[in-house]
């Protein structure tokens, strides 16, 4: 058993090895174009779409698709053939971004007023919140970035993606948590700095 989760990018974002490994996992995370009744991988290979999966791929999961319209069509069809929960947006996913960071749009300050929201959502589920929570977390992060937002544009897009946010299934449920990694020695803070 290994502590990464199987991670399917570039070439490999593709239905075969999605296939082969969904069954093994409690929460499936996808970032990728969509539509409102399909989930697609490297060069639009579809993933998911809607009557067109087995139903124990998705049976018993939590599934998160950071992509366009997922939650018009293909959410509720994920729910109804046996996942137990799905994130996602009803609505195209906004977000404005440096040119020069697309290789690391972590790094990007643009894109983090959009993505952080998402990327603290999911480090919730991972410590153990309920998809509840967790999303809660996200529309919370939109919220705030937009206040604090002077940019039209940017604020217009934080608002968006909240307002096009959805959680469908049981909103009680959580994923296995990820267990922790003790560090070899005590971590000590350093002095405050007095000045």
């Amino acid at each position: 058993m290994g502590l990464e989760p199987a991670t399917f990018y570039a070439a490999l974002a593709r239905r075969a090895p999605f296939v082969l490994s969904a069954p093994q996992s409690d929460f499936i995370l996808g970032a990728g174009h969509g539509d409102v009744s399909i989930f697609c991988g490297q060069n639009e290979a579809i993933i998911l779409e809607v009557g067109r999966y087995n139903p124990r791929e998705v049976s018993g999961k939590v599934i998160k698709l950071l992509s366009c319209q997922t939650g018009k069509s293909l959410g509720p069809d994920l729910v109804q053939n046996g996942a137990v929960a799905f994130m996602g947006y009803t609505d195209d996913y906004l977000w404005v971004m440096d040119a020069d960071m697309a290789h690391k749009p972590w790094a990007d300050k643009l894109a983090a007023k959009s993505l952080m929201p998402v990327v603290d959502s999911l480090n919730a589920l991972l410590d153990g919140k309920s998809c509840r929570e967790a999303f809660n977390i996200e529309l919370a992060g939109y919220t705030r970035n937009a206040a604090v937002e002077e940019d039209e544009l940017l604020k217009s897009c934080l608002e968006f993606n909240r307002n096009n946010s959805v959680l469908l299934g049981r909103e009680d449920a959580r994923i296995r948590q990820r267990p922790p990694l003790p560090l070899p020695f005590k971590f000590i803070p350093p002095p405050p700095i007095i000045t």
